[in-house]
């Protein structure tokens, strides 16, 4: 990719050199001898080869921004790029890259940088971002700079391209056994037999015996009655489902709070609550589905698996807490057989759903999550 702008900048080192060029220059003029002139000379050359060799390296450089992945509150996000010297003899040393316009929830933590970059060579580097901030974040461009050989002159490349980065919520780690506690508990998502045959325990039914059945699963006391052999069925064990409501019907400034808490900090408390808790179900085995009450957000069937998990956490991510908000919503019936877990940013509502459920609040997270020193990530 070609860049779209370059510029020359003094920088601190640069600009003191420059100020004691013009003292020298003085001096000589007032004071004419060989000495000054000399030193006027050599201080005056050095400025020039560093504006030019720093310019003409990176003149044949092309630079390319990977697509960066998702990203995470609370875990650093590693930007790739890639540098291509297309000069036929002029190498390229002391390469740095930055992000311009960093968005208020993108902070650098690291610089990318390379050292050398030959002559028809590519190379890559990293530099590391730490996201503070849930949402969509766009990068809008990056510069290639150098101040080689002297770093008097620092030269840059800017390059225009527009980059989107989803910062999915935090997971903190939780209890372990906050799940096997209420999703194992009865409240209709326990371990249950499905419709399916499969390897379970429970029975299912009996067919006619085929080559290749178990003995042991043979029924012995109907053969008693036929001179037909037949094999007991097993139904399918099905894991823990779990189906986490989201209750954003509240307007920001209309929830519930104490003097001194922040209303939007809560919301996103209860955000990382649910992206808590759908993580832990994921670790676990258990199935899970996710639904937001409030907003125009789809609600996630029951599933399991890392893609699974990736798409819940990317509708997370994806919530604008801006949006109108919808105070008449409720949990609709369904058919489907699942512990239901409530998350709250204020204050438990429970004509939100059935009765039979369970309830957190925003500020519950600090008492379900384990302590640091036990804690790790999600």
């Amino acid at each position: 990719m070609h860049a779209s702008r370059r510029r020359t900048n003094f920088g601190s080192v640069g600009f003191v050199y420059c100020v004691a060029v013009v003292v020298v220059a003085l001096a000589s003029v007032n004071r004419p001898n060989n000495l000054l002139v000399w030193i006027f000379a050599a201080m005056l050359v050095a400025l020039l080869v560093s504006g030019v060799v720093s310019g003409a390296m990176l003149l044949r450089l092309r630079a390319h921004r990977i697509e960066p992945r998702r990203a995470r509150v609370g875990e650093l996000l590693v930007i790739r790029y890639t540098l291509e010297n297309t000069a036929r003899f002029m190498p390229a040393f002391d390469l740095h890259v930055e992000e311009r316009g960093l968005p208020l929830g993108l902070v650098a933590a690291g610089e990318a940088w390379v050292l050398h970059c030959g002559p028809g060579d590519t190379v890559h580097a990293e530099a590391v971002l730490r996201p503070s901030r849930r949402g969509l974040h766009r990068l809008p461009s990056f510069e290639v700079w150098s101040s080689f050989p002297f770093g008097l002159l620092r030269k840059r490349l800017i390059f225009e391209r527009p980059s989107d980065v989803l910062v999915e919520p935090e997971v903190v780690p939780l209890l372990p056994t906050l799940l096997a506690r209420v999703a194992r508990g009865g409240l209709m998502g326990g371990v249950r037999a499905s419709v399916e045959v499969g390897g379970g325990e429970d029975f299912f039914g009996v067919r006619e015996y085929r080559s290749g059945d178990s003995v042991r699963n043979i029924a012995w006391k109907r053969l008693a009655g036929t001179d037909q052999l037949a094999t007991i069925e097993r139904s399918r064990a099905v894991p823990p489902r779990v189906r986490v409501v989201l209750d954003l019907r509240r307007a920001t400034d209309a929830l519930r709070v104490t003097g001194g808490v922040d209303p939007r900090t809560l919301e996103e408390d209860a955000i990382t609550l649910a992206a808590s808790l759908m993580a832990l179900a994921d670790r676990q085995g258990d199935e899970f589905g996710l639904t937001v009450l409030g907003l125009e957000v789809a609600a996630i069937p029951l599933r399991r698996g890392h893609f699974h998990r990736a798409k819940v956490l990317a509708a997370l991510a994806a919530i604008d807490l801006d949006q109108p908000r919808d105070a008449s919503a409720s949990l609709r019936d369904s058919a489907e057989r699942a512990t239901i877990l409530f998350v709250h940013p204020d204050r438990a509502d429970t004509t939100v759903a059935p009765s039979v459920g369970w309830n957190f609040t925003a500020s519950q997270l600090a008492t379900l999550r384990l302590p640091l020193e036990r804690g790790g990530n999600a």
